[in-house]
């Protein structure tokens, strides 16, 4: 288990590394961001370009405060395995997760992300999932892993484990269009 010092550090360098990557590709240009706030909807984080192999998926939500109300300008670092339940090819130098990406709420409070369904790890004895930490000033910081209710691997043993805590949420993908999505909101707790 990591410390709260080294958590801390962790999420910062994430973060850091999330929005240089996204900016080095180009994900969400100034114009791109712009028209999608004037439609009223939330910019999307693309996590993969359409070259990754796996199903794409997309999902929102929104980032409520301590009190239940929507909270502009969260951060929501989004990061999981590819479809082969990999964070990085087998020969990678780093232990940084390769599909990951930094999403700040918008004025209502929501985010958005574009990526592929994540598999379960190559050994298959942990659900697949997606890893989030959301962080806002006055608030601490939320560590969540989100499991799909269709997987064989969210077993009722785990379904309970899941109901028990706050750390883990089972959602129930659909799918549309070719596209799985979920919804999703996160409370914070005040500090």
């Amino acid at each position: 288990m990591m410390s709260r010092g080294w958590r801390r550090i962790f999420l910062a360098l994430l973060t850091v590394a999330c929005v240089a990557v996204c900016m080095a590709a180009g994900q969400a240009s100034a114009g791109e961001a712009m028209e999608r706030a004037m439609s009223g909807q939330p910019p999307v984080i693309v996590l993969c370009d359409e070259k990754e192999p796996g199903q794409t998926l997309n999902f929102m939500g929104r980032v409520l405060d301590y009190e239940g109300r929507p909270l502009p300008k969260a951060s929501v670092v989004a990061y999981h395995t590819d479809h082969q339940g990999l964070y990085n090819p087998p020969d990678s130098d780093t232990r940084v997760p390769r599909i990951r990406g930094v999403a700040v709420t918008d004025a209502k409070g929501r985010f958005q992300f574009h990526t592929i369904r994540p598999a379960a790890y190559p050994e298959g004895t942990q659900p697949a999932h997606i890893h989030l930490a959301v962080t806002a000033p006055a608030h601490h910081v939320k560590w969540m892993e989100i499991w799909f209710d269709d997987d064989p691997l969210v077993t009722e043993p785990l379904r309970r484990q899941a109901a028990s805590g706050t750390s883990t949420v089972i959602v129930k993908p659909r799918k549309e269009g070719g596209a799985w999505s979920f919804s999703q909101d996160i409370r914070l707790e005040g500090s």
